[in-house]
């Protein structure tokens, strides 16, 4: 029986901003672009060894690259990764500027056995929320590329404790450049999602990005917000 490395604590990397990602298993840590570090559950100098042999890793976004070692890349557009009987020292995850906000989550598991002892099934979801204050002009709050996903899971909650609304328009892109509106959004303001109230979305069909957009309904009278999302694969 191998070793495992995963995180310390076990659990998903969270809040990961774009950029690439280095797991160095000789070490022990992992080190994001912005040079945040979280440390493994253990490393390979401890072990006196030098390489691992198999790795599972899920990346909330299916356009990430996978780097191993310096021989071996992967694009292959899915979330979850699983590499068997090929020995590295590290993996270094490109992940794309494809959100607004820029947060991104992953997780893995790795192993000194040549076929890692682990199953992680090919369905996964992400989920998050951020919070904000509208402006007289349209503002992306949201926007994620969710190819992979099955479905996409939107709640903005007008959280103003006054009577100011907002306009919320919700949008889909194949192309992540040229946007439409999405059914039930396409008049010129959206939809008004009045003080205290909440808007959910919930996507029928698989589009390659979806964002949402705010503004204040009444120039000069903003209001606050929440946005919930949550991307589902379910297969």
């Amino acid at each position: 029986m191998g070793s495992l490395f995963t995180t310390s604590d076990g659990n998903i990397i969270k809040d990961i901003p774009s950029g690439m990602l280095h797991l160095d298993f000789l070490n022990g840590t992992c080190i994001d672009s912005a040079g945040t570090i979280t440390q493994m559950n253990s490393n390979l100098n401890y072990y006196n060894l030098n390489q691992v042999k198999s790795v599972a890793i899920f990346c909330s976004d299916s356009d990430a690259e996978i780097h191993v070692g310096n021989e071996l890349s992967i694009a292959d557009h899915q979330l979850t990764h699983i590499i068997n009987a090929y020995a590295f020292t590290d993996i270094r995850v490109n992940i794309p500027a494809n959100s607004t906000p820029d947060v991104n989550q992953l997780i893995f598991m790795a192993s000194t056995d040549d076929y890692l002892g682990y199953i992680i099934n090919n369905y996964a979801h992400t989920r998050d929320s951020t919070t904000g204050t509208t402006t007289d002009a349209w503002v992306t709050i949201f926007s994620k590329h969710v190819g992979a996903y099955d479905q996409t899971l939107l709640t903005v909650d007008n959280t103003d404790a006054g009577v100011d609304s907002l306009d919320l328009k919700i949008q889909f892109s194949e192309d992540g450049s040229n946007w439409f509106d999405e059914q039930g959004f396409t008049a010129t303001n959206g939809v008004a999602v009045a003080a205290g109230a909440y808007e959910a979305f919930v996507s029928n069909n698989h589009h390659h990005f979806f964002r949402a957009n705010v503004k204040a309904t009444s120039s000069g009278n903003q209001a606050t917000f929440a946005i919930y999302w949550n991307l589902v694969q379910s297969q």
